[in-house]
């Protein structure tokens, strides 16, 4: 049987670095990277003008509205800044140090879970609502269902954080790191979305009692859902 370093030459040969091309011309690439940093600009520009309307129309400053609006002005900031890296100094970005690393690669996705569990708290607590006026006793399942969603954003960010900062160290294979993080980031995205198409489901079901709690803050069962 060939050994490692046998088959690792023969490997070298069959396919040699020289010969290794990038998957995209760099005119596309270019092309894509100025097409992304476009839009990513134009949604924090978005944001922030409804930012600013929320304070222009005296509305509630903090509300489930302006921390949604808030979670994706950041994320659209920091993938902004990290799509201009790939203009001119491509090398840089790929030698950040530990917390910009972590900022423009691993805090958006942060981001988005984030939003995720705030959609799933906004809509759980229109259900809540609708059956705490029949059955008060329901006010303790919405602690517990806010409880839960907390505990998992925290779940996720350790994670995050914890593989980033081993990983930069070394102190783990970055296969493992990379399992483990995979298995619980996209566990939770996933409980999470099933989350949110129940919760979405039960207030659509329960159209009379919910639609009261939305028309209240402005909009319908239909627009919610």
């Amino acid at each position: 049987m060939a050994s490692l370093p046998d088959m690792e030459s023969n490997l070298s040969g069959l396919v040699p670095a020289a010969g290794l091309v990038p998957a995209l011309p760099p005119a596309v690439t270019l092309g894509l990277t100025a097409a992304y940093t476009t839009l990513y600009a134009l949604l924090f520009f978005s944001v922030y003008a409804q930012l600013w309307l929320v304070l222009l129309y005296g509305h509630k400053r903090l509300s489930y509205q302006t921390v949604f609006l808030a979670l994706c002005l950041l994320w659209a900031a920091l993938r902004t800044t990290l799509f201009s890296f790939y203009f001119r100094d491509t090398p840089r970005a790929n030698r950040l140090g530990p917390l910009p690393f972590w900022l423009l690669y691993c805090c958006p996705v942060c981001l988005q879970f984030f939003t995720l569990t705030l959609m799933n708290l906004y809509f759980a607590q229109v259900v809540f609502k609708a059956k705490v006026k029949r059955r008060p006793e329901m006010s303790r399942g919405l602690l517990a269902v806010r409880g839960a969603f907390v505990g998992a954003s925290l779940l996720f960010l350790l994670v995050n954080v914890l593989c980033a900062v081993l990983s930069h160290r070394r102190r783990a294979q970055p296969w493992a790191l990379l399992l483990v993080r995979v298995l619980v980031s996209d566990s939770l995205f996933v409980i999470c979305a099933l989350s949110l198409a129940a919760c979405l489901c039960l207030v659509a079901r329960r159209a009379p009692s919910t639609s009261i709690y939305l028309e209240a803050k402005g909009t319908s069962v239909c627009q919610a859902a």
